[in-house]
């Protein structure tokens, strides 16, 4: 599908706002760090369990990310959207009865595949609206999950203190519904169509009828049961086409067979050849073609890309989630503790908002991705030192390779495909980055 040719902005921006919104509300799901030890006191439960319930959310978030490309071909980003939106509020608000914290892997589950669908929904609506000012597009749209980690900790606490963790999470519930109303502006870039020009009619006032070309037609002979000569005739339908939100085309080969006697009798007549066998081959690739298989094996780069995502991706959530435990561990009191989640998101909007700046500067993206994985390490290393300025310099160095990485790895993956192949490819590649959000965790809580 080539690109819509109608110019970049006017409506684009109002969807890279919304994005922008919905992002800021999924950034809530990274401050669960500050109901970590309420959870531990409520269940009785040890690190590993509780921490299993974040590692679900989170890591559902990007597993879910093919399944929203699948949404999104059938039923459009504004559609997939607001199925998110409705499915991760509705987990909030369900969490607000967990009686154990199995119950909670149930509604945190929920949440993470609401998220998941939404987020792809959110991504692939602004790669729709533009082209050469994607890079801007695509920072300020990620920018939003850096504000809603800046933002949501003190409100988390402040929360937390006056209504418990139960009733923080049925408020939570309340504010992630707008993300509903968000996703109802994901509208699809509209095409320029050209002027139709009226065809002059004929002297006798009928319309010129417009030239078809014939369709290629095979024909044999052969006889039937009564001896009668029938010609059979195959006739190749071509270029059948059906054409989704996101774009995608696919075409399929289909055979008709007719037989036709000397009396002009024409009969429909199955013909058993090795057409049959090949219908199961193209199924497969037709499944494989949508879930997107083909694109990840063709493209070696973006297929390295996605490994080492997984990789950057360990210590993605673990970080948040155990930083607090860690400050309050050398005697920072919890008020003190939860800003350190407020430095890591504003690590993380500086990273967002400065990728563009890096890309600009002509910088190969790869070089700045391995520049990225290499600070994050590194700055993991501070969190063994004794001290609130060094854990404050770590939350800081975390957020910005985080909200740097993403959205560059979100350029490089719009360069290496086409834009059809765009959602199938950010869904394998939040894949992988979730398999990462799903270990990690787990690793770090053992």
């Amino acid at each position: 599908m080539e690109s819509p040719n109608s110019p970049e902005g006017g409506w684009g921006i109002v969807v890279v706002i919304a994005t922008f919104s919905v992002n800021v509300l999924f950034g809530l799901l990274r401050c669960g760090g500050i109901l970590y030890v309420s959870w531990m006191n409520e269940f009785d439960t040890n690190a590993r369990e509780t921490a299993a319930v974040q590692s679900i959310a989170t890591s559902l978030w990007c597993l879910c990310g093919l399944l929203g490309a699948v949404l999104i071909k059938r039923f459009g980003c504004r559609i997939s959207g607001i199925l998110g939106g409705v499915l991760s509020s509705l987990g909030y608000f369900c969490s607000y009865w967990a009686e154990s914290i199995f119950h909670l892997y149930v509604t945190f589950f929920v949440i993470g595949v609401g998220v998941g669908i939404s987020y792809n929904s959110g991504m692939v609506a602004v790669a729709m609206h533009f082209d050469k000012k994607y890079k801007t597009a695509n920072a300020v749209a990620f920018s939003g999950i850096g504000t809603g980690i800046m933002a949501a900790p003190p409100i988390f606490q402040l929360l937390l203190d006056r209504y418990g963790w139960r009733g923080t999470l049925l408020i939570i519930s309340a504010i992630m519904a707008n993300s509903i109303a968000c996703a109802a502006l994901f509208r699809p870039r509209r095409r320029i169509e050209s002027p139709v020009v009226e065809k002059p009619n004929d002297d006798d006032g009928q319309e010129d009828l417009e030239i078809v070309e014939e369709v290629p037609e095979r024909q044999a002979s052969a006889s039937n049961a009564d001896g009668r000569e029938v010609i059979i005739s195959e006739t190749i339908l071509d270029g059948e086409r059906s054409s989704f939100d996101s774009g995608l085309h696919e075409e399929r080969d289909e055979a008709c067979y007719t037989s036709t006697d000397q009396t002009g009798r024409t009969d429909y007549m199955l013909l058993k050849d090795s057409r049959g066998l090949k219908r199961g081959a193209r199924l497969l690739h037709r499944v494989a073609s949508v879930l997107g298989i083909t694109v990840l094996l063709k493209s070696y780069r973006l297929l390295l890309l996605c490994f080492l995502s997984l990789e950057f991706s360990l210590p993605y959530i673990s970080f948040p989630l155990f930083i607090i435990p860690r400050a309050e561990s050398i005697g920072v009191e919890p008020s003190r503790a939860a800003f350190l989640l407020s430095f890591l998101g504003i690590g993380s909007l500086l990273g967002q908002l400065g990728n563009g700046l890096l890309l600009s500067c002509r910088l190969p993206a790869e070089f700045v991705l391995a520049v990225c994985l290499a600070v994050a390490g590194v700055s993991l290393l501070l969190t063994n030192l004794d001290g609130y300025a060094y854990l404050a310099v770590t939350s800081c160095l975390q957020g910005f390779t985080n909200g740097a990485f993403f959205p560059i790895a979100s350029v490089a993956i719009r360069r290496l495909v086409k834009l059809e192949e765009f959602a199938v490819s950010t869904g394998w590649f939040h894949i992988f980055v979730g398999i990462g959000h799903l270990l990690g965790p787990l690793i770090s809580g053992m």
